[in-house]
């Protein structure tokens, strides 16, 4: 999932000088979401591109992956760009949030992000970030996500 992500990503990080590293890690399988994990790895290297080293000339995004208890994986993606305002982090996974207000972000990355990993998932993500140090956001599911419920159908008129 990560080396797709990383292919499908690999235009614009050449363009943008920016290197993906990611640990490497013995076999692991999940049971899970894996196009909603694969859109959250995106929305996170996304921001990290777009936010985190805008307007710099290169950056290095590092994932790394760890099963840190029973059933449970970690992925951390890591950015060492302009990093996140104090006054911010709280408001991060907010519905249209943004830095970006009037040059193309819409503020939903990070709260799609925050509801498919709370959500879908099952999981939990937080953020640390300090200025001029980048930022630090790490997911943790289950290998075993939550079964869904299959929506409703819709009334008809």
């Amino acid at each position: 999932l990560l080396h797709e992500n990383r292919l499908r990503r690999s235009p614009r990080l050449n363009k943008s000088n920016i290197t993906v590293t990611t640990t490497p890690v013995d076999k692991l399988e999940l049971d899970s979401y894996p196009g909603d994990l694969g859109q959250v790895i995106t929305n996170l290297m996304e921001n990290a591109m777009v936010h985190g080293y805008a307007g710099l000339s290169s950056g290095v995004i590092e994932i790394d992956i760890s099963t840190p208890r029973t059933g449970w994986v970690s992925i951390r993606v890591r950015d060492f760009g302009h990093g996140i305002p104090k006054a911010s982090l709280d408001k991060v996974f907010d519905p249209f949030f943004t830095t970006r207000l009037g040059q193309g972000g819409s503020g939903l990355g990070l709260s799609i992000v925050y509801t498919m990993v709370t959500r879908t998932l099952g999981g939990s993500i937080r953020v640390q970030s300090e200025l001029g140090q980048g930022s630090c956001f790490t997911v943790d599911i289950p290998l075993h996500a939550p079964e869904q419920e299959p929506a409703a159908p819709a009334a008809l008129p």
